[in-house]
């Protein structure tokens, strides 16, 4: 007898809500349908996170439906540490983009796309199987392009376009091309499923292709992670891509995920040798995000720098390959997450109301907004580690994990974070304090504060950073036992031959 699949309908529902966007036919009936439907899916979301046990080892609430015949992929969901906590966070996510977002950025097709991301999203997060993930990963992309290239056909936003097809098609083949290796490989192995998750670590690829899938995986990671020099289509998506979807797709971590969840698990001792390298990277992937997001006149370019900053030090903690560098990346990740997506709204926001988010244009907006610039400021703030927020955590344990392995590499983490408090600092005087620009005055005198659901949607998200800044316990247990499986892979690597 089978269990009730729970996971299933957490993938499905949000797509089902795409569909019935197609039966709405008012533009607030169809925001009225997807609030209703992201909704949906963060109660289902949270009752998964309430089922987990902390103390079992491995995937739970596991499903398994069919077989592709032929091809060895298997309709296989579960969860882990990891990915339990991903499912709430990146229903969160959706519902506070659809709540708050300026109306007139979301009709019926961003709406559809924001809950087919959704959907995509939380089906990489639940695969079991390798080929499945790799299908999501590959989904997850197809909204997003798709409202690129129309937006590309109307307003000339061609150059958008080629980047991002660009940059995903260079993280996606190499993605594909290693799937296919391994299964080739599973089928030569006589293994029943080439591609279980479970089977595959347990049975490890071929010693000889080992380096090549590790390569290829990598590639894909690094783009995905925006990872300098692959970061040029994470700024240019944020400040030109459709809104929604494209904050989703960058703050759900995807590429973080198949990084702990493939290939440290499948390549420890690959992961190991690069790990300096790749530390090293992260770090001057942070610093570089935080000078040029510096130099940003544009808020949206700012926040998009931001996030490739972040990206480096998500990096850098799991290369360091200790209890308090992965722990404090995956608290990181989430923090960021959380933290961005409020900035980005508040953002938004501003653009909805001046029609610009260029500083040079905009000044004084404290005096008509003061809440919107409360907002920016605290939300600004929360992503850079100040005290009592999660991210507070996140930069506190990357930095223990750092000194511990590597003291005098802590002095980019540091200057990284002092940078970043110089951009927002600058980015808040320049908005919100001051006199307006020439010749903006009159559209800043016309400015309305936050409207309530924007206010709540934003007031929810900063909430829970400072309540897990003040109660990080539950957040770290949650995925201490997968922080420690990943310890153990790196630390039993150089043993293993």
């Amino acid at each position: 007898m089978r269990s009730f699949p729970l996971l299933s309908l957490v993938v499905v529902v949000p797509a089902l809500g795409a569909l019935l966007l197609r039966q709405a036919r008012r533009p607030e009936r169809m925001r009225q349908v997807t609030v209703g439907v992201a909704a949906l899916t963060l109660a289902l979301t949270a009752g998964v996170l309430g089922l987990f046990h902390l103390t079992t080892v491995g995937p739970q609430l596991e499903e398994s439906w069919f077989r592709v015949p032929g091809l060895g992929l298997e309709y296989r969901l579960g969860v882990d540490g990891m990915s339990v906590l991903a499912l709430p966070l990146t229903a969160l996510l959706t519902l506070g983009l659809v709540a708050a977002g300026p109306r007139q950025a979301l009709d019926r097709d961003t709406l559809g796309a924001l809950l087919l991301t959704e959907s995509m999203t939380l089906g990489f997060f639940c695969a079991e199987d390798l080929a499945l993930m790799v299908l999501f990963f590959v989904a997850i992309l197809m909204p997003v392009g798709r409202l690129i290239w129309r937006s590309a056909r109307a307003r000339s936003e061609a150059r958008t376009l080629r980047t991002f097809r660009a940059y995903m098609v260079a993280g996606t083949l190499p993605l594909l091309l290693a799937t296919i290796l391994v299964g080739v490989a599973g089928r030569d192995a006589g293994a029943a499923g080439p591609f279980g998750l479970q089977a595959l670590t347990a049975r490890g690829p071929p010693e000889a292709w080992r380096l090549p899938l590790f390569t290829l995986l990598m590639l894909a990671v690094c783009v995905r992670m925006a990872v300098v020099p692959f970061h040029s289509w994470l700024p240019v998506l944020v400040s030109r891509g459709p809104f929604g979807a494209s904050v989703l797709l960058i703050n759900a971590h995807a590429g973080l995920y198949l990084l702990v969840r493939v290939v440290i698990p499948l390549f420890p001792e690959q992961w190991a040798r690069v790990g300096p390298a790749m530390g090293a990277l992260g770090l001057c992937c942070a610093l570089y995000g935080s000078v040029l997001a510096l130099s940003q006149t544009d808020l949206r370019r700012v926040v998009g720098f931001l996030m490739v900053s972040q990206s480096g030090l998500l990096l850098t903690g799991l290369a360091l390959g200790n209890t308090q560098g992965i722990a404090g990346a995956l608290v990181q990740s989430v923090a960021a997450g959380i933290a961005l997506t409020g900035l980005i709204l508040v953002v938004r926001a501003i653009e909805s109301r001046t029609g610009t988010t260029d500083m040079n244009r905009l000044g004084g907006l404290v005096r008509r907004a003061p809440r919107l610039a409360a907002f920016f400021f605290l939300m600004g703030f929360a992503t850079l580690g100040f005290p009592g927020t999660l991210s507070f955590v996140g930069e506190d344990l990357l930095l223990h994990g750092i000194l511990d392995a590597h003291p005098l590499v802590a002095l980019p983490l540091l200057l990284t974070t002092a940078i970043n408090g110089v951009t927002l600092l600058r980015s808040f005087q320049r908005t919100f304090l001051g006199t307006p620009a020439h010749g903006h005055a009159p559209v800043v005198e016309t400015v309305e504060d936050m409207m309530p659901r924007e206010r709540w949607a934003v007031f929810s998200l900063l909430a829970l950073v400072l309540l897990g800044g003040l109660m990080p316990g539950p957040l770290l247990r949650l995925r201490a036992t997968h922080v420690e499986t990943l310890v153990g892979h790196v630390a039993e690597a150089p043993r293993a031959d």
